[in-house]
């Protein structure tokens, strides 16, 4: 081990420490970041916007115990890009929960996440209005945003605050691949293994035989009913009904998804993201997507509106958006054909 992996291993440590320290409420401790976290990148696309503003909210709590005026904006409101949310969610909890430790009473936290004029990066920015922020989280900070392929500029204004802004890609062509294998070189050279799983159908889940299955003496009905019976599969219709049976609930997120399912947000993530290949944010869209696929067909002259809120979305524009995204078409042409059939 080196100088530098022994160093990173003892500012986790120490983050550890002050992080319990902080006594962050649920679901902020269950996002550790251990000695042992995977250092490598592994993107997926999603609404990065949606991701953002799901992990900062969580600090409202921590910043009225504090007497903090905190704020959250992104522009656009949805945005879709290639990211790894996990690293992230990390980052955003690093830098918010060192500045709510470090803003004295009635001063100000404000995060800000914007795209650019291409739409090929996005700049989220940290900035209060407290005393300069310690090196071990920006340290840290500063090694995922490395991994992500971004840049962070950081700097301390003498009775004004932070300003931190980090930029990450969030094209697919960001994250290159050698022919024939699994490395990505970051612009440093240095290789660290990224992985881009392809999405999922919607009609997830997607039956798996298991690999012990005999076909050549098994009826097929009896090898379906093994592939169901596993407990992954079992895992995930599990969490595809939990899902189902708050459909109309926009209120419905992963925190409360995660204590459905009797996991912490950061285990249900892994488990999810192994399983399908996306976050727990994407899962619960898909389904809701599906779900609306449904009962435009059980009953086409409903309006798009209220189909979306039916399906838990409180804004039709974005039902719009993530209904494309899913499905490959604006829910209007969709209905129509539906309609014309």
């Amino acid at each position: 081990m080196d100088i530098l992996n022994l160093l990173l291993i003892i500012i986790i440590v120490i983050l550890l420490i002050y992080c319990t320290r902080l006594k962050l409420r649920q679901p902020l401790q269950d996002h550790p970041i251990l000695p042992n976290s995977d250092l490598s990148v592994k993107v997926s696309n999603n609404d990065i916007m949606h991701c953002i503003r799901n992990t900062a909210v969580h600090f409202n709590t921590l910043m009225e115990e504090n007497h903090l005026e905190f704020s959250i904006k992104c522009n656009p409101d949805s945005m879709m890009g290639w990211t790894d949310t996990d690293k992230i969610d990390k980052i955003i909890l690093l830098l918010l929960s060192d500045m709510a430790q470090h803003t004295p009473s009635g001063g100000k936290v404000m995060l800000e996440a914007s795209t650019n004029t291409k739409y090929d990066h996005i700049t989220i920015s940290f900035n209060d209005t407290g005393s300069k922020l310690p090196g071990t989280g920006l340290t840290l900070v500063s090694q995922l945003v490395s991994l992500h392929h971004g840049t962070l500029n950081s700097n301390y204004y003498e009775g004004h605050g932070n300003s931190i802004y980090i930029e990450l890609p969030i094209k697919k062509e960001a994250y290159q691949f050698q022919p024939g294998d699994n490395e990505a070189i970051l612009p440093t050279e240095q290789l660290s293994t990224f992985h881009i799983p392809n999405d999922i159908a919607l009609n997830v889940p997607t039956i798996q035989l298991p690999k012990d299955a005999d076909i050549d003496k098994k009826t097929l009905e009896s090898i379906v009913q093994e592939a169901y019976e596993s407990p992954d599969q079992k895992f995930l219709q599990r969490a595809i009904n939990c899902v189902q049976e708050h459909i109309d609930d926009s209120d419905y997120d992963r925190e409360t998804f995660a204590a459905d399912m009797g996991a912490s947000p950061s285990s249900l993530y892994n488990k999810i993201r192994a399983l399908t290949g996306k976050s727990i944010t994407n899962f619960i869209r898909d389904i809701r997507i599906q779900a609306a696929c449904r009962m435009a067909k059980e009953n086409p002259d409903l309006r798009i509106s209220d189909i979306a809120y039916r399906v838990g979305f409180r804004d039709p524009k974005y039902f719009a958006t993530s209904f494309k995204r899913v499905i490959g078409t604006q829910p209007k042409e969709y209905f129509e054909k539906l309609r014309a059939e």
